[in-house]
Parts: structure tokens; sequence; C-alpha cells
């Protein structure tokens, strides 16, 4: 999560509103799979700085039981932050939305909307039945 003065970097999809982020690859640390993904969507280095938060999740989609863990970590950006995010051929834009804004918006995961403002600055770990 790139967080600056009381505002996160959220991706603009349609209405909702992500976080950056993605998929751990095989021999790749997290820490390593949070600089490699913002590096490729926004195309930026970071520096990891704290991890926040560890939330598990545990759905069903189409039939299919789904279960999996999720490492959101602070980042600060070593170079100035674009305003679109380009993935697969497709580019989205981003923006800084305040901590205050956050439940005025569909923000995925839906958690940073109570969880970020209130974050006290020790890892948090947070169980999700509905995957979202």
């Amino acid at each position: 999560m790139l967080v600056k003065e009381e505002t996160i970097l959220l991706v603009k999809q349609g209405n909702q509103y992500k976080t950056i982020g993605g998929a751990v690859k095989v021999s790749e640390t997290s820490e390593e799979a949070v600089v490699r993904e913002v590096k490729e969507e926004l195309g930026i280095s970071v520096k990891v700085t704290d991890l926040a938060f560890v939330v598990e999740n545990r759905f069903t989609a189409n039939g299919l039981n789904f279960h999996n863990i999720e490492f959101h970590y602070f980042v600060e950006p070593l170079g100035e932050v674009p305003i679109k995010m380009v993935e697969a051929n497709c580019s989205y834009p981003c923006e800084w939305i305040s901590f205050d804004q956050l439940a005025n918006r569909d923000i995925r995961p839906s958690f940073l909307k109570t969880e970020l403002p209130n974050w006290s600055g020790q890892l948090k770990q947070i169980s999700n039945m509905n995957g979202d």
C-alpha cells in the first residue's frame, strides 16, 4: 500500500477502488513480490517499510471453495508516483484518497475502510469469511 500523509493510492476500475498488488512467485519472498508488483504496475521502485495486515480469506465462488492469505505492506515510493496503472495492456487511473473518505468508496479489500484509519502501527491479523 502506498500511503502518505493520511492518504492511500488506489486504482480505480469502474466504480471500484483497489490496492496495487498481486501474487507471490515460487522462490520469491512476499517483500520481493511487493517490490516487483509495484514496478510492473506503476513502473516505480519502492522500499517496503511495514507489514501492517495479514488477512485470511475464505470464500466460495462459482461453487468452488477458496482460501488465501494476503500480506498488506506499507511501501515508500523511490520516485514520482504515476497517476495511472498499466496491467495486461490496460490502463487504469490512480487516485490518492484520504483515510476519512475511504468509507464513502467501494474499496477492495473492504477491511481497509475501517482498519487503515485506525491502524496502531502494529501488525494486525484479520479473518475474512467473505473474501472481499
